[in-house]
């Protein structure tokens, strides 16, 4: 049996599952399209070698900033990290609030993976058109090949149009056709949702931006891009990334870049409320409360004794 704790980001997923995978022999698999890559480690939240308490984590620095990672691989890696924890006799705990990546394993999409060698060459093809005419262009382009969707992708999101046009040149079709195959929701998933009141979740969200400037989020994007990782690679353009970018560069004082990554988590926070809404496998629990963390624990734990 394999157990997921979901929901929106700042809710406390982690910390929750750690409790959890300590009282259950557990170990985390993370269902995050961030915490993947080795040095985004303040922005995405991921959980320190400390807060991990000696629980094993899966799919954490796996990926260099400048890589892919699709929901396809992360099928199959998760799987992977279950078929091994299994083998150990531990209990498997699927965390994260990357909903594309949860519903790809929950309900066993098949995807194309295409012709890798062409995919790695138009995408160099791409990224030397995007550093020479820009992300407009780049994003009109799309809009003449395959308007579906481009009606759907930021404007401005340079990784994911370049994604679109290159799944467009390859399969000579949308970017859509992509999930060809599902077999059903799996039988061995036990998930839950964490419901937590709106205004205690902005709060969260906030504090927890200004800790991560606090703990040095400046100076991890500085890193970053010292190592040689792109402004225009896929973590780099995700919220908290993109804004300390642009502080970087000049383009915005530290105060509004602050307010901007406050304010964008705020609206993921609300696309994953919505998005998960759609499952109605997950149980949605009350997640606002140290009550309602102790009967979350007691809810998965008791599932574990009735089976035994």
């Amino acid at each position: 049996m394999i157990f997921a704790i979901v929901g929106p980001t700042g809710s406390g997923k982690s910390v929750l599952a750690i409790k959890l995978a300590k009282a259950c022999s557990g170990s985390i698999i993370s269902c995050d399209s961030v915490q993947v890559y080795k040095g985004f480690d303040i922005g995405s939240g991921k959980v320190t070698s400390e807060e991990m308490e000696g629980i094993p984590h899966y799919l954490l620095n796996i990926k260099n900033g400048n890589e892919e990672f699709t929901a396809g691989e992360f099928v199959s890696r998760a799987q992977a990290a279950i078929d091994e924890i299994l083998k150990l006799k531990r209990q498997p705990i699927i965390v994260g609030g990357t909903g594309l990546y949860y519903r790809a394993f929950a309900y066993q999409y098949t995807f194309n993976e295409g012709c890798k060698e062409k995919e790695k060459e138009l995408r160099t093809e791409f990224l030397k058109i995007l550093k020479e005419k820009g992300v407009a262009y780049l994003y009109q382009r799309l809009l003449d090949v395959d308007k579906e969707s481009a009606k759907i992708i930021n404007p401005n999101h340079s990784s994911r149009i370049i994604r679109a046009l290159v799944f467009y040149y390859v399969h000579q079709d949308g970017i859509s056709i992509q999930k060809t195959e599902t077999k059903g929701l799996r039988d061995d998933l036990v998930g839950i949702y964490l419901d937590v009141d709106r205004q205690i979740l902005y709060d969260r969200i906030n504090n927890r931006v200004d800790k991560m400037i606090d703990i040095g989020l400046i100076d991890e994007v500085q890193t970053l891009l010292d190592w040689g990782i792109s402004e225009n690679s896929p973590p780099m353009k995700t919220i908290g990334y993109k804004e300390i970018v642009e502080y970087l560069k000049g383009n915005f004082n530290l105060e509004r870049s602050i307010e901007l990554i406050k304010q964008s988590s705020r609206r993921y926070a609300k696309r994953q409320i919505t998005w998960f809404k759609r499952h109605e496998e997950l149980l949605r629990m009350p997640f606002n409360t140290q009550i309602d963390k102790e009967k979350i624990n007691y809810y998965f734990l008791d599932y574990l004794n009735k089976m035994d």
